[in-house]
């Protein structure tokens, strides 16, 4: 290193102290944005999903709007799905994925009795409930139905999950397959953008993704995938790993 540029660790050209500039600036300007959303949230300019603050409490109580459409227990003969409402989940949202699929899958999903949660579930400090325990607790509401090596429960709910034993803030859902066939899926974190909230339509297809993945596991007996546009996603760790996405299963796996 010559002397007189002594510990100098700029570039000495103009377009290399340009192309550096450029690059910090940017940098800067990724770490802004990403801060945006919570600094937002801070001054109470960013909308909520539904169900939270205030309304947390009420969204435990069952849908009642459901009940026309709705069955005490999973009935029908050989493999079979049933849609399960915890909370107030959204009685439209619900009709949309029945009616998915039937259309698409030729897969007549059944609705039971919506379901109230209890208030004891839901973590005081977290603001969350677990989503393993909510599984569990179709045992006790569909007790017939949970043991049955035939039939797929799947449980909707609008609150927001975390995983136990995992350092994460939120979960989508947790499932499990094998002897019995179970699963909880969340709306929560399916409203959420960038700069607010999303249309109904992104939320029914955030919702229907995660749905599809279940159901690629639990009643088509699928592998899970790396490939981030497969159905079966493996690691989905936000609402931009379900926007990219693809559905619907191929008829083959089908």
């Amino acid at each position: 290193m010559p002397a007189d540029r002594g510990y100098d660790i700029f570039p000495r050209t103009f377009k290399a102290r340009v192309l550096l500039a450029l690059a910090f600036l940017g940098g800067l300007g990724m770490i802004a944005l990403s801060l945006v959303p919570a600094v937002l949230l801070f001054m109470g300019l960013l909308e909520r999903p539904p169900c939270s603050g205030s309304a947390r409490e009420s969204c435990l109580q069952a849908q009642v709007e459901l009940a026309p459409i709705a069955q005490s227990s999973c009935e029908g003969v050989g493999r079979r799905v049933c849609l399960v409402p915890l909370g107030q989940t959204d009685p439209d949202l619900v009709q949309e994925l029945v009616d998915y699929y039937r259309e698409v899958y030729g897969l007549d999903i059944g609705v039971l009795t919506p379901t109230a949660i209890p208030a004891e579930m839901l973590d005081p400090e977290r603001r969350q409930i677990a989503s393993e325990s909510l599984a569990d607790s179709l045992a006790t509401s569909f007790p017939d139905d949970y043991y049955d090596p035939d039939v797929v429960l799947i449980g909707l709910t609008p609150l927001d999950l975390y995983t136990k034993g995992r350092d994460w803030r939120f979960a989508f859902g947790h499932a499990e397959w094998g002897a019995e066939s179970r699963a909880v899926v969340s709306t929560y974190r399916m409203h959420v953008g960038t700069f607010g909230l999303v249309d109904h339509e992104r939320v029914v297809e955030r919702t229907r993704k995660m749905m599809t993945k279940y159901l690629g596991l639990m009643y088509y007996g699928l592998p899970l995938s790396d490939e981030p546009t497969s159905p079966l996603f493996n690691r989905i760790l936000s609402v931009y790993d379900l926007d990219r996405m693809e559905e619907p299963l191929s008829a083959a796996d089908r």
